[in-house]
């Protein structure tokens, strides 16, 4: 799911659940890699553990890149249903390292044999 500066209330606001953001670039590869990674398994990793994965271009969103103090990309947050933020991180991390925030923020931990094949 795409983060904007006009839907920001709706998605962050507005939920119960807690939301993974992805602050990103077009032009950085690194933010290319985890695009990639997002939405071909840890969107609908996320989904079934009840977690929200959003994404925002801050190049397009120039008011919510301010609101969160961006400076460099890929960054990453985890907002809470309370609004408060956790987990900020700056770069990319191995894969395995967004799966276990994923099981954090759901609080359901991974199987031994999704943790040895992904």
């Amino acid at each position: 799911m795409q983060l904007t500066d006009q839907n920001y209330r709706t998605i962050i606001k507005g939920n119960e659940k807690p939301v993974f953001v992805d602050f990103y670039s077009p032009t950085c590869g690194p933010c290319q890699v985890l695009l990639q990674l997002i939405e071909e398994k840890l969107e609908a990793y996320a989904a079934e553990r009840g977690v929200l994965v959003a994404t925002c271009d801050v190049s397009r969103n120039p008011k919510l890149a301010e609101a969160f103090k961006i400076r460099s990309v890929p960054f990453t947050i985890a907002v809470l249903p309370d609004e408060s933020l956790k987990y900020p991180e700056l770069g990319l991390k191995e894969p395995s390292y967004y799966f276990t925030l994923i099981d954090k923020l759901s609080g359901k931990k991974r199987g031994f044999l999704s943790k040895l094949f992904g």
